[in-house]
């Protein structure tokens, strides 16, 4: 499907809705839902009527459009760059034009993979801490919060590679600030009218001593490496950050600039990967085989020791299950774009303005692209199996020039813990806890994640080392029952994953 026609159609099709307010009561109260039904009644680009149209866009054709072909019309809407600045500053997520351009050129050289080897061992050694504090709780035959654990385990991680801080005696606090700080982002962007931070409402107040909390450490970490530049420039991603000019103007950042990429780094960074882990917790009790596969190549090839990044090459098949995690539940499940001038999509006029929600999750999901959509199908992603698959219809972390910065840093992250968790307990869904999946800045389980653990025995690490099955993953650039929402034109479920359920009126 062509992202563009030679004679443009006056606007997509879509519901009716309600007189004046359109579909907003709809997205308020359940906007997944909506968008999914929407998608399967009328199409890949959908017009919601209402007091600020919206256009939904699911196609890849559509999406490589917006995102990479003609990516400098389609920035994002003032309104999400004012809520989201609000909290982390004027940094790559809510920065513009020739600014980002300028950021992206002095921030992308940390996260290059040659400059992450040294952040692999972290990753390890807290993931190993976080698995040594489960000991108590399997000991007690108690069971634990997967969503809590990988909130915890991801905000230790960024701590030690941002700051070379471990952050134990803090971690209470620092911790609640950034949920705090995630919850205020969250609730303004759904809010059609939110009130500025200046009143004093309750949530104000709690939000504005959270960012306290933040920018009091951030700046005094930012002085410390002032005061002592001789420490290295590439200690951390701090260092790095500090050390590292705009290759155009020599510039270095200053301490504002920092700060911005940092808090940047903390919201982003460990909202998505600690949600994205959540499910791969979820997906190693749902799908056993799956799971037993990947045990048996972890250790395969590491045995006992802890990973590390040279390992990853050779773990082909975990490879292949994060990126089939990725699809299932995209950490940026649905970003906004508002068009600078006119275009054409899909052959309809698109005005200067339209807001659009470019929804990957049902791009992940749509069967003209995917086998058995609602299955979980690691090997979806075989280099044989994703032969014509179009670019965009794979894009957890968006894609084009604005893709993630930290893509290689969250899918090494995501790799490194699976293998740790695979090492050393089966995670087991508590029975009858309800996975609901809540569509919030990334995809959470509304009512958490609680699972109970058993050892991984001497017996099943002796056997587990058997060749496993070899597999070639695709080169990509990205890392129970059945589900209710009606997809549209899926086949017939042989591994339904997809816990989605509708939000209680």
């Amino acid at each position: 499907m062509a992202a563009t026609s030679s004679v443009p159609r006056p606007g997509p099709p879509g519901p009716r809705g309600l007189p004046l307010l359109g579909s907003a009561l709809d997205f308020r109260r359940d906007p997944l839902r909506t968008f999914v039904a929407a998608w399967r009644d009328h199409g890949d680009l959908v017009r919601f009527r209402g007091p600020v149209p919206v256009i939904l866009v699911t196609h890849p054709d559509h999406l490589k459009h917006i995102l990479a072909d003609n990516f400098a019309n389609y920035p994002h809407p003032d309104d999400f760059n004012r809520k989201v600045s609000v909290s982390v500053g004027e940094g790559l997520v809510t920065s513009e034009g020739e600014e980002w351009q300028r950021q992206r050129r002095t921030v992308a050289p940390s996260f290059r993979r040659e400059s992450l080897e040294r952040f692999a061992g972290v990753m390890a050694d807290s993931a190993g801490r976080m698995l040594d504090r489960w000991e108590a709780t399997h000991r007690r035959g108690a069971s634990l919060d997967a969503r809590v654990e990988m909130q915890s385990l991801t905000l230790e991680i960024l701590a030690r590679c941002l700051f070379r801080a471990d952050w134990s005696a803090d971690a209470l606090a620092l911790g609640d600030a950034v949920r705090i700080q995630l919850e205020h982002i969250n609730a303004k962007l759904i809010s059609v009218a939110d009130l500025p931070e200046r009143v004093p409402t309750r949530r104000n107040r709690e939000f504005l001593a959270a960012r306290r909390v933040l920018d009091e450490t951030v700046y005094r970490l930012i002085a410390e490496r002032r005061r002592h530049p001789d420490q290295g420039a590439d200690a951390d991603l701090l260092s790095m950050l500090m050390h590292t000019a705009d290759p155009e103007t020599g510039q270095l950042m200053t301490d504002r600039q920092l700060r911005d990429q940092v808090m940047t780094l903390f919201i982003a960074g460990h909202e998505t990967v600690a949600a994205t882990l959540s499910w791969i917790c979820y997906l190693l009790s749902a799908q056993p085989a799956a799971t037993q596969r990947a045990r048996q190549e972890v250790f395969q090839v590491l045995g006992d020791r802890p990973p590390t990044m040279a390992d990853l090459p050779q773990l082909k098949y975990l490879k292949l299950f994060v990126q089939e995690a990725l699809r299932l539940y995209p950490p940026l499940w649905q970003v906004a774009r508002m068009p600078l001038r006119d275009d054409r999509l899909g052959g309809y006029h698109i005005p200067a303005g339209s807001f659009l929600l470019l929804n990957t999750y049902i791009t992940h999901r749509n069967p003209e692209f995917w086998d058995n959509p609602e299955g979980f199908d690691p090997e979806r992603f075989t280099r044989e199996r994703s032969a014509g698959r179009p670019r965009y219809a794979y894009v957890p972390y968006v894609g084009g020039p604005r893709n993630c910065v930290g893509l290689a840093f969250a899918n090494m992250e995501l790799t490194i813990v699976l293998a740790s968790l695979l090492q050393r307990y089966h995670l087991n869904l508590v029975p009858g806890h309800p996975i609901v999946m809540q569509p919030d800045i990334s995809l959470r389980a509304r009512y958490g994640i609680r699972m109970t653990l058993r050892e991984v025995t001497a017996e099943e690490r002796s056997t587990a080392g058997e060749p496993a099955p070899v597999v070639v993953p695709a080169d990509e650039p990205a890392p129970g029952a059945g589900c209710p929402v009606a997809h549209g034109r899926a086949e017939p479920q042989q591994a339904p994953v997809c816990p989605y359920r509708p939000a209680a009126d």
